[in-house]
């Protein structure tokens, strides 16, 4: 993806949370357990407070956005792509979850690397820290409840 203005990142931002809140929102109406439903509901809240976010994003405050070390744990890496069912079990969900937000980080590191345009990076670069954020957040939520229950 090769974005020129600021504009295109913001709106390309703003559509891809859109399309995951969508795909939550309908991942928990399929859901058959109760559980994996609340976790559904969960992340199509936090895509739609992104999309606002993402929607409003101040160029002068990315410029002087600085990198935050987000601890990657990597246990995506290791776990197979899950297809989306309307029976996922918990881990599914996570596992699922984790690859769409490892997806979308690389996609605006990707996206930043490719661009000469300074304050088009910055935004990008935050992007990708939001993004990376939520990935390690469900690495953790793994970690917690399926790692330690194997």
């Amino acid at each position: 993806m090769n974005f020129v203005t600021l504009e295109e990142v913001i709106s390309f931002a703003v559509e891809r949370e859109e399309t995951a809140y969508r795909l939550y929102k309908r991942a928990a109406e399929l859901s058959t357990s109760i559980a994996s439903r609340k976790m559904f509901e969960e992340m199509a809240a936090e895509e739609a407070g992104h999309k606002e976010v993402f929607s409003r994003v101040d160029e002068a405050k990315a410029e002087q956005h600085r990198a935050t070390r987000i601890p990657d744990m990597k246990i995506s890496q290791y776990l197979k792509d899950v297809p989306f069912r309307k029976d996922m079990t918990y881990q599914e969900i996570l596992t699922f979850a984790m690859k769409t937000e490892e997806a979308a980080y690389k996609l605006y590191e990707a996206a930043a690397e490719a661009t000469e345009d300074p304050k088009l990076k910055n935004v990008l670069k935050v992007f990708a820290d939001v993004e990376r954020g939520h990935k390690a957040r469900l690495e953790q939520l793994y970690e917690e409840h399926v790692l330690t229950e194997m």
